[in-house]
């Protein structure tokens, strides 16, 4: 009889209501706990690009220590596109060729710059890794006019780029800075078209785009 009042004794606050309770809300935690841990973790879908001087650094960009690039120079830069979208890209890197007061891409809005590129290279990128595109360039031509307002103008004719000889006729005034505008482009398979800007995986939209400034001497 003792032992029978000492199990009563032991099992009657396990029988409670309280004690199922909290045991119940115990085992719904556990098993959320186990069930987020088991999930894949998930990732961010971005595409980067960057524009690295000679030696392959955010450096060195020019012959000398200043932006100023002659006739001729040797320009050799690379560009480097990294791909976390979750599958294969086909992209294609556009360079354009802008004066100071030329429409550079609208981050807002996500839309590219207006002005025609001078070059194009297109690659398919895998997920999760990083291509390395060359990009050698020099101003093949140029010439000085004066403007209806009486200034100066140093206007570049032609850009050589990876071996293509381009025209162009973009004027600035002397003195003044001209930039390369490298915009990144992604293939939609539903519009079957290339596209500035996609949709991240937050649903918002992303665009990506590198400038970088020179004066011609």
């Amino acid at each position: 009889m003792a032992d029978s009042g000492l199990e009563s004794y032991v099992l009657r606050p396990l029988r409670s209501r309280q004690f199922l309770i909290a045991l119940a809300i115990l085992i719904a935690v556990s098993m959320s706990i186990a069930y987020v841990a088991s999930m894949p973790r998930g990732y961010e879908r971005f595409m980067s690009l960057s524009t690295l001087g000679r030696e392959m650094m955010a450096s060195n960009y020019y012959p000398s220590t200043s932006p100023d690039v002659a006739l001729g120079d040797d320009m050799r830069w690379y560009l480097q596109v990294y791909n976390r979208m979750g599958s294969a890209e086909y992209i294609a890197v556009r360079v354009k060729l802008l004066n100071a007061d030329m429409p550079i891409p609208d981050d807002n809005m996500h839309t590219p710059s207006p002005v025609e590129h001078l070059y194009e290279v297109r690659q398919v990128v895998a997920h999760d890794s990083t291509i390395t595109i060359p990009l050698e360039w020099s101003i093949a031509s140029i010439a000085r006019e004066r403007g209806d307002d009486g200034r100066m103008y140093v206007v570049v004719k032609e850009v050589l780029i990876n071996g293509e000889r381009v025209s162009t006729d973009v004027r600035s005034i002397d003195g003044k800075n001209f930039r390369l505008v490298m915009e990144l482009w992604r293939y939609n398979p539903e519009s079957r078209a290339f596209e500035f800007s996609w949709l991240d995986s937050m649903n918002e939209r992303r665009s990506v785009w590198n400038q970088i400034w020179f004066n011609v001497k």
